[in-house]
């Protein structure tokens, strides 16, 4: 784990080694079957490896990032710009930290790394929802190196929840993009893709499941 979540985790750990140590006497031959069966685990210290290196941007992607296709008319111009956005956004601070657990409880070294992978600027921001406060950090990848490291890295280490869809007709965009840079080349295309994309997706098919990186 690379978050202060890991004190969750911890927890639960202490939770099912101190029920096998008070239990280990029980004269239950079911509750001892059962912990015959249960190792003692142990507590492991945050994962500090390069972002690359695994595939946890992956699963914390699946679950709160998202692909964009923004279409919009520039303002000065009488023509069409197609931008393309990786967004993150994550708490600034995890809320549930109980001593003894002492783990840096900020999510700012996380999304700071993530951040200097892409090679964008990890921005903080405030939102007033129903009178209660909500500090977040994003980042959002959008220019050339950024999105190519992106690229790069679920190339690698593939999505595997629907959002893989999104992302492979997002890259799709981003590869005519890059074969002509003029938008109405591929504008027809983009407006076709966002109408089955992210929340309006309809259309779903599980094939990149069947060559899973977990299951090789």
């Amino acid at each position: 784990m690379r978050t202060p979540k890991i004190a969750a985790k911890n927890r639960a750990i202490d939770w099912l080694n101190n029920y096998k140590l008070t239990n280990k006497n029980s004269k239950l031959p079911k509750t001892l079957s059962i912990l015959d069966k249960i190792d003692f685990l142990d507590k492991l210290s945050i994962d500090t490896s390069d972002i690359e290196s695994n595939s946890w941007l992956s699963g914390f992607s699946d679950a709160d990032a998202n692909f964009s296709i923004n279409i919009h008319k520039r303002s000065n111009k009488n023509s069409t710009r197609v931008q393309l956005y990786y967004r993150l956004e994550i708490k600034q601070n995890y809320h549930r930290a109980i001593q003894p657990y002492d783990v840096n409880l900020s999510f700012f070294p996380i999304i700071s790394k993530i951040g200097m992978f892409l090679g964008v600027t990890v921005y903080s921001r405030s939102r007033n929802i129903e009178n209660k406060i909500f500090n977040s950090f994003t980042v959002i990848s959008h220019n050339k190196t950024s999105l190519s490291n992106i690229v790069n890295y679920f190339e690698k280490f593939p999505l595997l929840s629907s959002k893989y869809l999104d992302y492979k007709d997002w890259k799709y965009i981003l590869e005519l993009q890059n074969l002509n840079p003029i938008t109405t080349s591929y504008l027809d295309i983009a407006n076709k893709i966002r109408k089955d994309f992210n929340s309006t997706r309809t259309t779903y098919k599980w094939d990149h499941l069947n060559d899973c990186y977990l299951i090789k």
